[in-house]
């Protein structure tokens, strides 16, 4: 038996979350407009760290890695 996925976002969701991240603007779940929890909490991240984006409601998650920009 396998291992269950945690919940993601589709791939359109995902991109605009991250994009949004990006540019700095407030976060909301697309799915179930619920607060999204960020891992690692400072903004901008260092290069090459790995990002997780979290909604706290309904636990959907979206990760990237931060670019060297």
């Amino acid at each position: 038996m396998r291992k269950p996925r945690p919940n993601s976002y589709n791939p359109a969701q995902a991109l605009n979350l991250i994009s949004s991240d990006r540019a700095g603007d407030a976060l909301s779940c697309p799915s179930c407009s619920g607060s999204i929890e960020r891992d690692p909490g400072n903004a901008p991240p260092p290069p090459r760290t790995h990002v997780t984006l979290t909604c706290t409601a309904c636990g959907r998650i979206a990760r990237y890695i931060a670019g060297a920009a």
